[in-house]
C-alpha cells in the first residue's frame, strides 16, 4: 500500500471545501459582501465610462467618462487586492484606502500582464493568416503562438502573488521580490488554488465584456456576476498564497 496516498482524499476534500467557503464569501461574509457590492458598482461604472467614452470619441468630452471607467478600475483592483493579499483580514477598508493599493496593482499589471496580452493577441492575429502560406512561416508562428500562450499563462499566474505580496506586506518592492515569491509560486497550495482562480477570472472577464456592450438589465446583471467572480477568485488565491507563505514562513 502506499501510506502517501492515503491522505490524498482528506487533503482533497480540504482544498474542495476551501474552495466552497471562498466561492461563499462574497455572499456569506460581511466583508464579502462589502467587496462585491463595492466590485459590482466598479463594474458597472467601468462599462457605463467605457461605452460612452467610445461614443464621445474623440472629442474631450471623452475624458470624462474616460476618467469614471480609470477610477472604477482603481478601486476595483484595490478592492480585489484586499481579498487577495489579506485573507484573514476582519476589518473593511475604506475607499480612501483601496487607492493606493488600486494604482500599484494597475502598475503591477501594466508590468505583468499588459505584456503578455499585446503579445498574445498579436500572436492570434497573425498567426491563422501565417499557417495558410506553404513555406516555413506558418509553422513558425505556431511555434511563436505558442510561446505566446505559455508567456501568459505565466505572467498571470505570477501576478495575484505579486499584488498579494505587495498588499500584505505594504511595500511595492515585495512584489518583485524573488525571495518573497519563488518560494509561493513553487508551493502545490497555490497553484491548486491559482486554477480555480483563474477559472474563474476567464469567466468573470467575459461577463464584463457583456456588461460594456449591454446597457440594459441583462448587462447590470452580467455585471454583478463578475463582480462576484472576481471577489471569489480573489478568495480562492488569496487563501493559497496566505497557505503557501505561512507554511513558507514555518519552515
Amino acid at each position: 500500500m502506499d501510506p502517501e496516498g492515503i491522505g490524498r482524499p482528506i487533503e482533497d476534500q480540504q482544498q474542495g471545501g476551501m474552495i466552497a467557503d471562498a466561492l461563499r464569501y462574497p455572499v456569506s461574509d460581511v466583508l464579502g459582501r462589502t467587496a462585491l457590492l463595492r466590485s459590482s458598482v466598479c463594474v458597472v461604472a467601468i462599462a457605463v465610462g467605457l461605452r460612452y467614452a467610445a461614443a464621445f470619441s474623440p472629442t474631450m468630452v471623452a475624458l470624462i467618462p474616460a476618467l469614471v471607467s480609470f477610477l472604477g478600475i482603481v478601486v476595483l483592483l484595490g478592492t480585489t487586492a484586499f481579498v487577495l493579499g489579506v485573507a484573514e483580514q476582519r476589518s473593511q477598508p475604506s475607499i480612501r484606502a483601496v487607492v493606493r493599493p488600486g494604482l500599484e496593482a494597475f502598475a503591477l499589471s501594466i508590468v505583468f500582464l499588459v505584456p503578455s496580452v499585446i503579445l498574445l493577441a498579436r500572436s492570434l492575429t497573425v498567426t491563422p493568416a501565417a499557417l495558410a502560406l506553404e513555406n516555413g512561416t506558418g509553422l513558425f508562428s505556431l511555434v511563436s503562438s505558442t510561446a505566446s500562450l505559455f508567456f501568459f499563462v505565466a505572467c498571470t499566474y505570477v501576478y495575484p502573488a505579486a499584488v498579494a505580496a505587495n498588499v500584505s506586506t505594504g511595500r511595492l518592492r515585495t512584489a518583485v521580490e524573488a525571495d518573497t515569491l519563488l518560494p509561493v509560486l513553487t508551493a502545490p497550495t497555490y497553484f491548486l488554488r491559482w486554477i480555480a482562480g483563474f477559472s474563474a477570472v476567464v469567466l468573470a472577464v467575459w461577463l464584463a465584456v457583456t456588461s460594456i456592450r449591454r446597457g440594459d438589465a441583462p448587462g447590470v446583471i452580467a455585471a454583478a456576476a463578475a463582480a462576484y467572480l472576481l471577489v471569489a477568485s480573489a478568495r480562492i488565491v488569496g487563501v493559497g498564497y496566505a497557505r503557501a507563505a505561512s507554511s513558507d514562513t514555518k519552515s
